[in-house]
């Protein structure tokens, strides 16, 4: 390596995946790799696995980062044999530490490093080159995720990366990919690479810095965010209850039900009541039934209902139901109890929703006082609700 040497090329990547399967590609072919059925049946699985837009932005950036088309002598035959020097870049990636840190030398794939100078190499790369189009400025500048983005991304793109190259098939640049990816995500998690070069990263997202080329991803094109808390207490968290809450511009999303990361399938709807039932993360089974409804729930899944509707105390003219919830569906034993708002809706219904209890509750009344911090002879009493 020739320390204090610029990279050649600085290269931006449309999202943290594309970014993910580029960098390591890229790192490989710079190092003599030319194996094209190997290259070719990568990228296949990129495609077949993210998708068109996310496999062509990859080849962009692999592009960008080697230089141009991949030139010399490319191998057709059928062996997945490294050659020396992609054996030496196997035994030289990051496992999961960064080393040579006393030098000032971060070691990374393909055998290519960081030096003491990044810093101020990546200063003159962000002020002089752009990430995108010109109409790049319309985009929202995002200096730092919110809470629960870059871990939910960082999720996202590990099965992504499993996904394409995570199966029993063996070869050198679906080795590199696996490698480099799961080494840059405990490195990310640390900070440790960003003690080499201060502010100058784009704080929060994601960079794979080499010897010959650094990649960025871009941050995503799309946030919704929503309000929690009041004054100084108001935080925002990821929500969206019709499509993904943040996306990138090669299609790469992550779909959050307010603030908690969850699969497309919950804000789609799809799940069956039998598939919520069966989801093992708690969080995810709470959210999709609040997706979903807790009246319409009730009814798909066949809860138990205790006993039968009563009037509803504190909103006339409606009822009350209580039904049991199967064990494990919340992490604590509840019950839910079916109300209806009492206020009308705009199309002039009244929505039908659920809320949880504790299990001592036992009839309809007991679970609608416990709500309000009363007794049920005090609910019984109660004035009409709004």
């Amino acid at each position: 390596m020739l320390d204090n040497v610029p990279p050649e090329r600085v290269v931006w990547a449309p999202s943290p995946l594309a970014g993910a399967f580029a960098a390591p590609i890229a790192a490989c072919l710079v190092t003599g790799h030319r194996n094209r059925r190997v290259l070719e049946s990568v990228h296949r699985a990129i495609e077949e696995t993210a998708g068109e837009a996310i496999a062509t932005a990859v080849r962009t950036a692999v592009q960008s980062a080697t230089g141009g088309p991949v030139s010399g002598p490319v191998s057709d035959t059928a062996s997945d044999t490294a050659s020396d020097t992609v054996r030496d870049t196997v035994r030289g990636t990051v496992s999961g530490t960064v080393r040579g840190t006393a030098s000032g030398t971060v070691h990374g794939a393909a055998a290519t490093a960081l030096h003491t100078e990044m810093a101020a190499v990546l200063s003159r790369a962000l002020a002089t080159e752009s990430p995108g189009p010109a109409d790049e400025a319309d985009r929202p500048v995002i200096a730092k995720p919110p809470p629960g983005v870059a871990e939910a991304a960082t999720a996202a793109v590990l099965a992504g990366v499993d996904a394409a190259v995570g199966g029993p098939r063996q070869d050198t640049i679906r080795g590199e990919v696996r490698r480099l990816w799961r080494a840059h995500l405990q490195s990310h998690r640390s900070g440790a690479w960003l003690e080499h070069v201060g502010d100058a990263a784009p704080e929060g997202w994601w960079w794979w810095p080499f010897r010959d080329f650094v990649l960025f991803s871009e941050g995503p094109s799309e946030l919704r965010l929503e309000q929690t808390g009041e004054g100084s207490w108001a935080t925002q968290r990821p929500h969206r209850a019709d499509g993904p809450a943040v996306a990138w511009p090669d299609g790469f999303e992550l779909c959050f039900w307010h603030g908690t990361h969850v699969p497309r399938a919950v804000i789609d709807d799809t799940l069956t009541a039998q598939e919520i039932l069966r989801e093992p993360n708690a969080e995810i089974r709470r959210c999709a039934i609040e997706r979903r409804g807790w009246d319409r729930f009730t009814v798909e899944a066949r809860l138990e209902q205790l006993g039968p509707a009563v009037p509803d105390p504190g909103n006339p003219g409606q009822t009350l139901t209580l039904h049991d919830v199967p064990d494990g569906v919340y992490t604590t034993p509840v019950r839910v109890l079916l109300c209806t708002n009492g206020t009308v809706e705009r199309d002039g219904t009244r929505r039908r929703f659920g809320l949880t209890v504790p299990t001592h509750c036992g009839d309809p009344i007991e679970a609608a006082a416990w709500t309000y911090g009363l007794s049920a002879a005090q609910y019984a009493t109660a004035q009409r609700r709004s």
